[in-house]
């Protein structure tokens, strides 16, 4: 009986004696689930390039695929999975990049070791696919859905990093506006626009790209990445039904600043090379007088750097100059890269 009261103010000392001290319990860590993030460069801008808030608003959502390869052998760890937008953070200074965050239900898991391929398209499209035997993300776009498109490629070891995947978002369509002027600064000369539409344009294209790549940047975006029948019609219809809907012509103090230019919308088109039968065709009226109909054509306009325009480029913004006199008109273009573009204009729909 003695003997058992020993032990037990023993081992009752023990436990008090440890209740004062941290005691480090070693877990294991489980999987960390596959996160993506999506940070704006000057790249990722969507229906209109030079909006950054379109990409990121809170609810956008867009399809991503991942495929893990161990030992050559690939499996689909997502097929054209929902991704949702759901937090953005303004940049706190002005010109610093938007950020988002990007969620999907029925969360996968890294596993410690393969080589990771994500690849996503925004907005979401549903007919989106990825051959297995070719490796190619493909899909189907029709110009008159008036919608731009953008396609992201990340690559990761997961023996490397498990860290959230950047999807760094890059235009593949071509955007074109045409931008109208009068030569003359005096109000007593009045233009307005009272229908505009163009005509003989590939609208419908289909866009191919490979995705098993470690390192999109050595495989660009270009015309070669789309193919299309040949096809043309005519886009972008539009007439003023009554004299309160003409658009009204400005007077651009700086022949070469588009913001001084009455725009007519940003068209996303399918790059394509222009045929010679490419036109604009338009009516204005002078000091409120009868509609004169004008048929342009612009292929070949000579651009900025005295070269023939022939083609549209993915991920390049095309601006026609029109400037109107009493006599005539003048046609530039200036053909540049999407991050160059900066300025605002409203939409036109297609129809």
């Amino acid at each position: 009986m003695k003997l058992w009261h020993i032990i037990s103010l023993l081992v009752t000392s023990a436990l008090l004696t440890g209740c004062g001290k941290d005691v480090r319990i070693d877990v294991p860590e489980g999987p960390r689930p596959i996160k993506f993030t999506t940070g704006e460069t000057a790249i990722t801008r969507a229906f209109k390039p030079d909006d950054p808030t379109v990409l990121f608003t809170v609810g956008n959502k867009a399809s991503v695929f991942a495929t893990r390869v161990q030992d050559d052998i690939p499996a689909n760890i997502m097929t054209n999975r929902e991704l949702h937008c759901d937090e953005v953070t303004a940049p706190a200074t002005p010109g610093d990049p938007y950020t988002g965050v990007w969620n999907y239900d029925n969360v996968v898991y890294w596993q410690d070791t393969g080589h990771y391929y994500f690849t996503s398209v925004f907005p979401k499209n549903d007919n989106a696919t990825i051959d297995n035997s070719t490796y190619n993300l493909g899909f189907s776009y029709s110009a008159g859905t008036n919608t731009d498109i953008m396609v992201a490629r990340a690559y990761r070891d997961a023996s490397v990093s498990q860290d959230p995947v950047n999807l760094e978002f890059k235009h593949i369509t071509a955007a074109v506006r045409f931008l109208f002027g009068k030569s003359s600064s005096s109000d007593a000369d009045q233009y307005a626009l009272t229908s505009f539409q163009l005509e003989n344009i590939v609208a419908t294209g289909n866009f191919s790209l490979l995705t098993r790549i470690t390192n999109p940047a050595s495989d660009p975006i270009t015309s070669s990445t789309w193919s299309n029948s040949g096809y043309t019609t005519t886009l972008a219809g539009w007439t003023a039904q009554t004299i309160g809907d003409r658009i009204t012509i400005t007077h651009p103090s700086d022949p070469d600043n588009p913001d001084g230019y009455t725009p007519m919308g940003w068209y996303y088109m399918v790059p394509q090379t222009l045929n010679a039968s490419c036109r604009v065709r338009f009516s204005v009226v002078y000091n409120d007088g009868e509609p004169v109909e004008t048929v342009l054509n612009f292929y070949g306009a000579v651009d900025q750097t005295s070269e023939a325009g022939i083609a549209w480029e993915p991920n390049h913004v095309y601006n026609y100059f029109i400037t109107l006199t009493q006599s005539g008109l003048e046609l530039t273009v200036q053909a540049v890269p999407w991050d160059q573009v900066n300025v605002t204009t409203d939409d036109v729909i297609f129809m």
